[in-house]
C-alpha cells in the first residue's frame, strides 16, 4: 500500500551556536548553519531533515545554493509531488545536499505513517545487511535501498543496540587535545578522531598528547583507538613522513592526507604509508569509490549522505566499497541532533559498524530532541521514523517553490 501523498513541504535555515569552535584545515566557525526541511503527508504525519549549509568545503554547496534548489522545486500542490522519488532524483543531479533533505524528510514521514523506525525500512536491501561485516576491519579498533514508499521491508532482525561513535578533536593545543581525549575516554568512547593536516610538528605533539591521555584514562582494561583526519591539508611528502609518527602512536588510520583532486598523490602516500589510508573528500558515490580503488589510493572510504545525495546512492557506494575490499566508514558533517539521528539510522539500516554519529558534540543549543549518547555510543529512540522531536515553528518556514530572501534568513530560529 503506498504511503499518503505529500501535502506540504517547507524549508528554512537554522543557526546552531557552538560552545567550542569547529576548527580544522578547511573551516573555522562558531556556528553550524543548518538547512531544515519539513514534509507533511495527507494523513498528518510529518518528516524532518537537516543538512549543513556552511560545509561547502566538503559538499561544494552553500546555504544559498541548497535553499535555492529547494525554492526551485514545484509547490507541494503540484502533481509532480505524486512521485517524491523523482523530485529527489532531479535534485541529486545538481544539489546532493538538497536531495538528501527531501529523501530523508520523505522517508521519515512515510516511516512514521507505517509505524516503523527508519532503520527498519532499510534492512534487507542487500548492500547494508550484516552490521559489522568483515569488510569493516576498522571496527576492530574500537545494493541500493528501497525508496521511502517501499515499506515491504519490515524489521527483519532485532532492533539495533548502542551504536559506537568517534569523539571529535579539532585543532588546538596539545593540552586542549589531551583534555578532550581524556574526557572522551572517561565517558566510554572507544575511538577518538583527531584533526591534523596543519603544522606537522604541532600535529605530532597533539597526537602524542591524545595517545597518552586516552591510555591513562582507559587504563589496562581497554584500548581507545585513534584515527587522524588531515582533510587534504598535507603535501604527499609531509603525509608520508607523518605516517611514521602516526604509526608510532598506534593510529588506526589516516583520512584524506592530501588534496582530493589528486588520486595519484594519495596513492603514492598509501604505497609508502605505515598506517592505512582512507579517502573522504575524494569519494562521493559508487563511481568515485571505484576510481579510488582503481588508483590504489586508499584502504578505506568515509562516505556521507550529504555528498551522495540519496540513500540509494549511499547504499550503492557502500556496496561498491565492500565489493572492492575497502573498509567502510559512515560519516556526517557536524550538525544538530536531527542530522545525527539520520546518520545513526543509516548506520543501523545499512550495516556500517564504523561511523561518526555525534556531530552535535560541541553545540551550545539545539532545536531537536531524540537520540542520546551514553558510553560513547548513540542510542536510537524507540519510535517510528527518525524518532526525534524538532522545535521549529513550521509557520516560520518557507514553502518549497518560494525563494527565501536574505533579509528573512532564519536567524530568528537560532536557539
Amino acid at each position: 500500500m503506498p504511503p499518503p501523498p505529500v501535502t506540504e513541504a517547507r524549508y528554512g535555515v537554522v543557526g546552531l551556536p557552538l560552545r567550542l569552535r569547529l576548527r580544522h584545515t578547511s573551516v573555522d566557525t562558531a556556528e553550524l548553519t543548518e538547512v531544515f526541511l519539513r514534509v507533511r503527508l495527507a494523513d498528518g504525519h510529518v518528516g524532518w531533515a537537516e543538512t549543513r549549509g556552511n560545509g561547502a568545503y566538503a559538499t561544494h554547496h552553500t546555504t544559498g545554493g541548497i535553499t535555492a534548489a529547494l525554492a526551485g522545486l514545484p509547490p507541494a500542490t503540484d502533481p509532480a509531488w505524486a512521485d517524491p522519488a523523482a523530485l529527489v532524483a532531479g535534485l541529486a543531479t545538481h544539489c546532493p545536499p538538497a536531495a538528501a533533505l527531501l529523501d530523508i524528510a520523505w522517508r521519515d514521514a512515510t516511516a512514521r505513517a507505517a509505524g516503523l523506525p527508519l532503520w527498519a525500512t532499510l534492512r534487507g536491501s542487500g548492500s547494508g545487511s550484516g552490521a559489522g561485516t568483515g569488510s569493516d576491519h576498522a571496527a576492530r579498533g574500537g545494493s541500493g535501498s528501497g525508496t521511502g514508499s517501499d515499506h515491504a521491508t519490515r524489521a527483519d532482525s532485532a532492533a539495533p543496540g548502542p551504536l559506537p561513535t568517534h569523539a571529535p578533536i579539532g585543532f588546538g593545543t596539545p593540552a586542549e587535545a589531551a583534555a578532550l581525549a581524556s574526557a572522551a575516554a572517561e565517558a566510554g568512547f572507544g575511538r577518538v578522531k583527531v584533526r591534523v593536516g596543519g603544522d606537522p610538528a604541532l600535529d605530532r605533539a597533539r597526537i602524542a598528547a591524545v595517545r597518552d591521555a586516552v591510555d591513562r584514562a582507559a587504563g589496562t582494561s581497554r584500548t581507545v583507538a585513534i584515527a587522524a583526519d588531515a582533510n587534504g591539508g598535507w603535501t604527499p611528502d609531509t603525509a608520508v613522513a607523518a605516517t611514521h609518527w602516526l604509526a608510532d602512536h598506534g593510529v588506526a588510520w589516516l583520512e584524506q592526507p592530501t588534496a582530493p583532486g589528486d588520486l595519484a598523490a594519495m596513492a603514492a602516500v598509501r604505497t609508502a604509508a605505515r598506517v592505512p589510508v582512507w579517502a573522504d573528500e575524494s569519494v562521493t558515490d559508487a563511481a568515485s569509490v571505484h576510481a579510488v580503488a582503481d588508483a590504489g589510493a586508499a584502504d578505506g572510504v568515509h562516505l556521507k549522505l550529504e555528498k551522495a545525495g540519496t540513500v540509494d546512492a549511499l547504499a550503492a557506494a557502500i556496496a561498491a566499497a565492500r565489493a572492492r575490499g575497502l573498509d567502510v566508514g559512515l560519516g556526517q558533517m557536524d550538525c544538530g541532533r536531527l542530522g545525527c539521528a539520520t546518520t545513526a539510522h543509516l548506520a543501523a539500516g545499512l550495516g556500517v559498524a564504523v561511523a561518526e554519529l555525534w556531530g552535535c558534540a560541541h553545540l551550545a543549543h539545539d532545536v531537536t530532541e531524540g537520540p542520546e549518547l551514553r558510553g560513547g555510543a548513540v542510542h536510537l529512540p524507540a519510535a517510528p521514523g527518525l524518532g526525534v522531536r524538532v522545535s521549529v515553528d513550521p509557520a516560520r518556514l518557507t514553502p518549497v517553490g518560494t525563494p527565501v530572501h536574505t533579509a528573512d534568513r532564519a536567524r530568528t530560529f537560532t536557539p
